[in-house]
């Protein structure tokens, strides 16, 4: 099964973050995140062997650290606004915190094999860009540009999540596997 380690959004930062969505939404070669799939992933696992999954849940359990506060702000792009293939939300305050916790999480998951796709960087993904055509981008960028120092709240962090995504032709399902208490 397909796995990946993630801090979900508060229902008050999922409903914020969803004007946004709903915003780029409506450019063609935009596709928004699902309201109740917005989350900063720690750790992409990728496909697991159930045989595996057990020792996964059992080496999370391990993760020690205190509860903690985030502050979301501002839009930002991946691989740059140029190229954009996803557009996101940023952590303002609290991102040394998240960036320990990717980091437990990481190291835990390395000794059992796995590696780290990409650097982590705290962000909540809000939508990725398949095709777009030069003006559609250009009137995207645009329409994002009263965002990029949007303040979109505060949330306390008292747990990360086991995740698995089944991906279907609609966008990917999330379940949660196993949830970890902070603290």
């Amino acid at each position: 099964m397909r796995l990946f380690v993630a801090v979900d959004m508060s229902e008050e930062i999922r409903e914020r973050l969803n004007e946004l969505c709903q915003l780029v939404g409506k450019f063609r070669g935009v596709k928004p995140v699902e309201k109740e799939n917005l989350h900063i992933t720690l750790m992409f696992l990728g496909e697991v062997p159930d045989r595996r999954v057990e020792v996964v849940k059992e080496k999370l359990r391990e993760v020690k650290t205190a509860p903690f506060k985030l502050h979301l702000k501002g839009v930002g792009f991946f691989p740059s606004a140029g190229q954009v293939r996803v557009i996101w939300v940023g952590v303002e305050e609290g991102k040394e915190e998240i960036s320990k916790l990717a980091d437990l999480v990481g190291n835990l998951m390395k000794k059992l094999g796995f590696k780290r796709d990409k650097e982590f960087v705290a962000h909540a993904t809000i939508a990725r860009v398949k095709k777009i055509a030069a003006e559609d981008k250009r009137r995207l960028l645009q329409a994002l540009e009263p965002y990029m120092n949007e303040d979109f709240g505060w949330m306390d962090v008292k747990e990360f999540k086991l995740k698995k995504s089944t991906l279907t032709s609609s966008g990917p399902i999330y379940e949660d596997l196993e949830i970890y208490e902070l603290g």
